[in-house]
């Protein structure tokens, strides 16, 4: 018996197919038979796993998923436990409201992916999306918990009203990065979009590369701050990321803000030299 299912999607389909719902800790409960006739759906038309991919192995709690996907939305969308590997670039809402296990996505992903995710870690290795680890409409608050670990960059609004857990983007960040963080972290190992963190209320956001910080912080100290190397440190070890020693053990400046919620934020600004 193979220890996962692996699910091969046969051709990209015409338009965007929506299999939210289908992840690892499900299909560790159901026959190939089963996996094959679990809904998606492709515009307003209900159809199956089967019509579109071929299903190999049965109750196992890792899933594998290849074939072209950048078509392909909500792909480990509500993932609760268990392994989702996508093999390969993927579309929108990949692991989101995930709330356990582990998503590795070998290639990029589309919009929100980490959509208010409660739990588990999220590996891209590629690009994300604007929205990543984000709320949905409407909602105050989003990420709630959980690690997302971006290889690449990110598009704007990540992590907006984050609440707790961890952003990773290892290359830049757009616009709005942390916007109203309620608390949690984010680091940018590369460049940082304007307007990051405004009305951060309890937040953490770690800038390696540039960052214009808004006026509405106010500079309180430059420090070499432990738990950044502690952080720094456990990245390169547990993600395999390429930190340089001098930014995990380097200076930071520290701001404080958003002083226009008012809020006890933070933006530490890594730095070479003390100013």
């Amino acid at each position: 018996m193979r220890d996962y299912v692996a699910l091969t999607l046969r051709a990209a389909p015409p338009d965007r197919l929506e299999v939210e719902g289908l992840t690892a800790d499900r299909c560790a409960e159901l026959s190939a038979h089963e996996i094959a006739h679990l809904s998606v759906w492709t515009g307003a038309r209900r159809a199956s796993v089967g019509d579109f991919f071929d299903v190999r192995g049965e109750r196992a709690s890792c899933l594998r998923v290849e074939g072209s996907l950048a078509r392909v939305d909500g792909l480990a969308a509500g993932n609760a436990g268990g392994e989702v590997i996508i093999d390969g670039d993927a579309g929108a809402r990949v692991g989101a409201s995930m709330t356990g296990g582990r998503v590795e996505v070998r290639g990029a992903v589309g919009h929100e992916a980490g959509l208010a995710m409660g739990g588990g870690v999220l590996r891209v290795h590629g690009d994300a999306g604007d929205r990543l680890g984000s709320a949905t409409a409407g909602a105050s608050k989003g990420m709630t918990g959980g690690e997302i670990v971006v290889a690449g960059a990110a598009g704007a609004d990540a992590a907006v009203h984050m609440r707790r857990g961890l952003v990773v983007i290892g290359g830049h960040a757009g616009e709005n990065v942390g916007r109203a963080m309620i608390a949690g972290s984010v680091i940018v190992l590369g460049r940082v979009g304007a307007a990051a963190g405004r009305g951060n209320r309890r937040g953490s956001i770690i800038a390696v590369g540039t960052i214009e910080v808004p006026q509405t912080y106010r500079y309180a100290c430059t420090f070499e701050p432990p738990h950044v190397r502690l952080t720094m440190t456990y990245l390169r070890r547990r993600y395999g990321l390429l930190i340089d020693d001098a930014v995990v053990s380097g200076r930071y400046r520290r701001y404080c803000g958003d002083a226009g919620e008012p809020g006890k934020g933070e933006i530490l600004a890594y730095c070479s030299t003390s100013p």
